[in-house]
Formats: structure tokens, sequence, C-alpha cells
């Protein structure tokens, strides 16, 4: 990968992360890009899908649905019309472009009018934002990608944040399943001078973000209508996904189910996690754990740590790692050992309090 060498990029960068984390006071408008297919690939997207509603930090301003040629055959619109019905929000919403980028600099304008939606929804939004936004991506990057190439000053101006759940860790190979699925864009955002926060799926030294649930504890903390939501995902139902809420009680999933973009949407929202009784964890707003009485009780997990993300040599070998005095990204990593067992804990509670009403927190 080319090295980043205009200043103005790096400035800007710094610039646009301390607007992030000096907004996070107030609503975080934010696009959403997914990769969920009903029936699914792996329903950890439902479990982020949900978990991004439950955020009430959350301006959800669009939600694009990755890889549009899959899109046509399996699209996750199930999935978002139920969401919208428990939580009686409606999102704006488009499918992605159908093929993966030709190089790292490719616009996409090329590709099918039907599969344009989503970056026309990032650029529109963007457009029309009043204040900078959050893009957060579950899978292979390509709209954010072909956006910043289209028009890369609005990007720089108005996205506030860029977390991107996808790859291995420094100094490992890069073969992992969403770099694959578009490895031109994923690259292509290392050096794009975007506020970028890299979410690694695997990883080692702590370098991932992965972690895993008791899918019995999470869903059974659930009402009704959100255990249906995922009852409907994991059986692969092709019913009608609105009355489908209203039906049941159906036997709550179990087994584990590994899950990877907790941590990072637990960040970008601006929550921290709490320990609130022995062997229980929150991730709460500050101002709520202060009226809780538990601002003592903060914990650790992980950390975003400034890297410089190179590479090596052919594009499946591995990211290069310098402690670096112009970093192009920031890369998660873990610093607790408990890590799994407490992000498992802060997901139960969580979900188990969409579609509640306010007065009836769990």
């Amino acid at each position: 990968m080319q090295a980043m060498k205009p200043r103005c990029l790096f400035q800007s960068s710094i610039v646009a992360l301390a607007i992030h984390f000096a907004a996070l006071a107030g609503p975080v408008p934010v696009i959403y890009s997914t990769d969920l297919l009903h029936p699914h690939d792996d329903p950890d997207d439902h479990y982020d899908l949900a978990t991004l509603f439950a955020l009430s930090e959350f301006e959800i301003k669009g939600i694009v649905l990755d890889l549009g040629e899959r899109q046509a055959q399996r699209c996750g619109k199930p999935a978002l019309e139920q969401m919208f019905a428990i939580t009686g929000r409606k999102v704006p919403w488009a499918t992605g472009l159908a093929k993966p980028l030709k190089t790292k600099h490719d616009d996409a304008r090329d590709q099918p009018t039907e599969s344009q939606g989503g970056v026309e929804l990032i650029l529109s939004t963007l457009r029309h934002a009043r204040e900078p936004v959050l893009i957060f991506t579950t899978g292979s990057c390509r709209d954010v990608a072909a956006a910043f190439n289209r028009e890369p000053d609005l990007l720089r101006q108005k996205v506030r944040a860029l977390y991107i759940n996808i790859g291995r860790g420094p100094n490992e190979e890069q073969d992992e399943w969403n770099v694959k699925l578009d490895q031109s864009s994923y690259l292509r955002l290392f050096e794009s001078g975007l506020p970028l926060f890299w979410c690694p799926c695997f990883g080692t030294n702590g370098y991932q973000t992965l972690f895993v649930v008791d899918q019995s504890k999470v869903v059974g903390a659930c009402v009704r209508p959100v255990q249906n939501y995922f009852v409907y995902c994991l059986t692969k139902a092709k019913s009608d996904p609105i009355d489908f809420l209203r039906t049941g009680p159906h036997p709550v999933p179990t087994g584990p189910r590994n899950m990877w973009c907790t941590a990072p949407m637990l960040h970008a929202s601006g929550r921290r996690i709490y320990e609130r009784g022995p062997s229980e964890y929150v991730a709460l707003p500050v101002e709520k754990a202060r009226e809780a009485q538990l601002s003592d009780k903060e914990l650790n997990l992980f950390e975003f740590e400034p890297i410089r993300a190179e590479l090596l040599g052919k594009p499946n070998d591995p990211f290069v790692q310098h402690k670096p005095s112009n970093p192009n990204a920031r890369v998660f990593r873990t610093v607790n050992p408990r890590y799994g067992e407490i992000m498992a804990n802060c997901l139960e509670h969580l979900l188990a309090n969409l579609g509640r009403p306010e007065a009836e927190p769990r």
C-alpha cells in the first residue's frame, strides 16, 4: 500500500477525530452498511442490526445492504422491516453495488443502475448533513470506497469517523472473509485520509473483536417480538415477517454465536462499560452511569491504538505496523482478559431493553 504522503490528509483525519469525540454528548448521526441477508450467511448481522437500534444515541440516517448481487437473491429487507416495526422507527435504506471494485480507484459508475442506491444514499446523506456523520461498516466496505472515489472532499468534510469491521490484525495475512469480498475497497480506505477505526475480526496480541455469546441467554432475555425476530432469522422463515413477530412462543435459540461488532458499536455510540453487580455488566451513556452511581465502576476492556498500516507486497500479504509519527488509522485492541465474558453480558442487557417501554428497563 502506498504511504499517505500529503500532510493535509493526516491533519484532516485528526480534526475529524476531534469532532467525533467532542460531539458524542448529543445524538450520533450514523450511516450503517451491512451484508445482512435473508436467508442469512451468518446471523451475527441480525444481532448487529438489533444492537444498532438498541443504542438510543444513534440517529440512523441510512442503511446500505451490502453485496447487491446477493441482495437481489436474498435481500435483508425482512429484518429491516421487523426492526422498524419493533422500534417504531423508519430509516432510508438501499441495496449496494453488485460487483467488487476493479481497482482501488474505481468509482463503480459503470455498475448496473439498480445497484447504485447504496453509494447514492451515502453521498446524498452526507451532502444534506448539517454535521459530520459516522459511518459503520460490517461487510465489504465497497459502497463507502466507491463514494470516496467519487467525492473524496465531501467525505473528508462530512465523515466524523469510519468504523470498518474487517480483516486480520497487524502483521497477519489479509485473507479474512470481508476482505475477500472486496479487497480493493479495503485497501483504499487506509490511504483515504478519513478518520479510520479499524476493527480486525481476527488477530493475535489482542487485535481482534471476536467474542462468543450463549444465544439462549441473549435471546432469552429479550421481549417476545425481539425473540421472534431472531427465530425468524435463524429458522430462515419464509412467512410474512411482520406477522411472525406476533406469533409464538417459539423455542429460544440455543448454542454459541460468534460476535464481532458489538464493542466497536458501543465505542461509536459513546457508551462505556460498568460493573453493576457481581458478574453483571452494562454499557451505559456516561450521564446514566453517573445517575446510577456507577461512575467509579467503569471498566477498560479495549482501546483504539494509533497505527500506520501499509501493504508489504502482494494484496494478501500482511500489513506492517509502524509505531507511527503519522498514523493512518486507529486499530482495536483488547486490554482485559475478561473481554469476551463481559461483552457477552453487556449485549444481553442491551438487547433485553430493545422494544421495551422506557419506563420498564431491565
